[in-house]
This record gives C-alpha cells, sequence and structure tokens, in this order.
C-alpha cells in the first residue's frame, strides 16, 4: 500500500521544507495538513495535487514506485556529510533546488552538467568536482 503521508514527508525533507513551509507553499491551512499527519489521513486529491504543484512534480512522479535499489548520488552523499538540506545547497551554489532533487534522484545526469555547476556544487560541499559526479 502507497504511503502517502510518508511520500509527502520524503518530499518536504528532499527540499528541507517544514509543514508550514509546505502549506504556504501549496496555498493549503496549515491545520488541514495537521490534521492529516496527527489522524494519519490520507489528504484528498485535490491538496495532493496543490502539493505536488508547489514541489514542482506531476501527480505520476508523486505516486511512481521506486524501482531502483535507493543508491543515493553522491552528489547526496555529500550534501547530507555537509548537514545541508537541498534548498541551503541550491541557494550556496547558486541553482535552482529543482536541479539539485533532479541530479540527487538521477533524473538528470550530473556527469553532463556544465562544468561551472559542478564546480560551484563541489565548492559548497567542499570536496573535488570528481568527488560528486558517478563514474559511468
Amino acid at each position: 500500500m502507497f504511503d502517502i503521508l510518508g511520500r509527502i514527508t520524503e518530499l518536504r525533507n528532499e527540499r528541507g521544507w517544514s509543514v508550514y513551509r509546505l502549506a504556504k507553499n501549496a496555498k493549503i491551512p496549515q491545520s488541514s495538513m495537521a490534521t492529516w499527519y496527527n489522524k494519519e489521513l490520507a489528504p484528498p486529491m485535490e491538496a495532493i495535487e496543490k502539493m505536488c504543484m508547489a514541489f514542482g512534480i506531476t501527480l505520476a512522479e508523486f505516486f511512481e514506485e521506486k524501482h531502483t535499489d535507493n543508491a543515493e548520488t553522491l552528489l547526496a552523499k555529500h550534501r547530507k556529510l555537509a548537514d545541508l538540506s537541498q534548498e541551503e545547497l541550491a541557494k550556496r551554489a547558486g541553482i535552482s533546488v529543482e536541479s539539485i532533487c533532479a541530479y540527487e534522484q538521477g533524473k538528470r545526469d550530473i556527469s553532463r552538467a556544465q562544468y561551472r555547476i559542478v564546480k560551484r556544487l563541489a565548492s559548497v560541499l567542499e570536496c573535488n568536482a570528481d568527488d560528486i559526479v558517478e563514474n559511468s
């Protein structure tokens, strides 16, 4: 069975968002979100759609079953070692949080990113560019 609240939490954590921040970005009353979490209720589809818009993903991506081995990318490992959220890394590196998410989820290949972007990410993470680029 698909864990909707778990998926929402996962997406919030990937971005470093609080429940309040998601509620604000999705234009959903924070009290509604608190009720869903406190009573372990699945939000209505309309609310899920609003959250997807706030996260910048489609409904299909929200409900997508993950068939990967859950291997973390090198970028994700270095970001976590630096104790940064995706949002913090994006701000410090001057790139979008959507790009960070895409690189970490393997939707975009960081080895094909512009060198200056990889260099900025590595600089913020205090590592070498080679340390965050996956070897194919």
